[in-house]
């Protein structure tokens, strides 16, 4: 589920719905964040060794965010 930000850059709280089924059209002047495509785009711009850096803090706290990182990354050849 992406992130629906308001205009002052503040998260809006997800409705249960929006957890439970798929994320609702948001709001008007709402913006819609694609958080994993970023964090791979920062991890592909990443020299190896911060790259690994931060993908061994984030395990610690996602490790189901890094396998799926790592699948990614290595399909893009990195």
């Amino acid at each position: 589920m992406a992130n629906t930000y308001t205009r002052n850059g503040r998260p809006m709280d997800p409705s249960p719905a929006e957890l439970m089924g798929p994320p609702s059209a948001p709001e008007e002047g709402a913006i819609r964040v694609n958080g994993f495509a970023q964090v791979l785009s920062l991890l592909q711009a990443a020299d190896p060794a911060f790259r690994e850096s931060l993908l061994r803090r984030l395990a610690q706290r996602d490790p189901r965010l890094v396998r799926q990182l790592r699948a990614e990354l290595a399909e893009l050849g990195y």
